[in-house]
């Protein structure tokens, strides 16, 4: 009797929990695409679920509210840009790290749009989420620097580069916008020792 087939059973060899796992990476991938497109504020339920091939039930399987969602795309955008990143080499780390950064944000412009300019200035969660990746670029753009003045002038100058690369259409090439942000990582390690990142 069909009361007694269990509702989590296997498809096509996939697990629910599979299943549902892959309609999660779909959503944040829809989310990615259509955020990129149409900004935050234009990227509703039912156009991410529509990008997806979902309907609104799967999307609240996954997340409470699209908020839940954006985090979790702007997760994804750090994961894959520092991904990015790390394919970058050469003799001169920090050059090759700016190098993957900026490169990894022309080569997405939609994941940039997320990872910069829509996420930039807001509620505490999307900061807190984006901790623990800024961390990671201050050691990759000033190795050795302690001073948490001077790290958080350099990120600001990079990131703001960046910002306004995006803003412009990244009208201008990869080496040009690594130059001129490399002029302040390098400035970094100059500045004299203040307060050092907590422990």
């Amino acid at each position: 009797m069909a009361s007694d087939i269990p509702e989590k059973r296997r498809y096509g060899g996939a697990s629910f929990e599979d299943r549902q796992a892959d309609r999660r990476e779909r959503l944040i991938a829809a989310a990615i695409e259509v955020f990129g497109r149409w900004g935050r504020e234009g990227a509703t339920v039912a156009a991410i679920c529509a990008e997806a091939g979902l309907t609104a039930r799967y999307f609240y399987e996954s997340f409470p509210n699209r908020e839940a969602l954006f985090i979790a795309a702007y997760q994804a955008v750090q994961a894959e840009l520092l991904t990015e990143m790390a394919k970058a080499s050469g003799p001169d780390p920090v050059r090759a790290a700016l190098t993957g950064f900026y490169a990894g944000l022309a080569a997405h412009p939609g994941l940039a749009k997320v990872f910069l300019l829509d996420a930039h200035g807001r509620e505490p969660d999307m900061q807190a989420a984006g901790e623990e990746t800024a961390k990671r670029l201050a050691e990759m753009f000033a190795p050795g620097v302690t001073s948490m003045l001077t790290l958080a002038g350099m990120r600001g100058a990079v990131i703001q580069i960046a910002r306004t690369w995006i803003a412009g259409g990244f009208a201008d090439p990869v080496e040009t916008v690594v130059e001129t942000a490399l002029a302040y990582a390098r400035a970094s390690a100059d500045v004299p020792k203040g307060s050092t990142r907590p422990a």
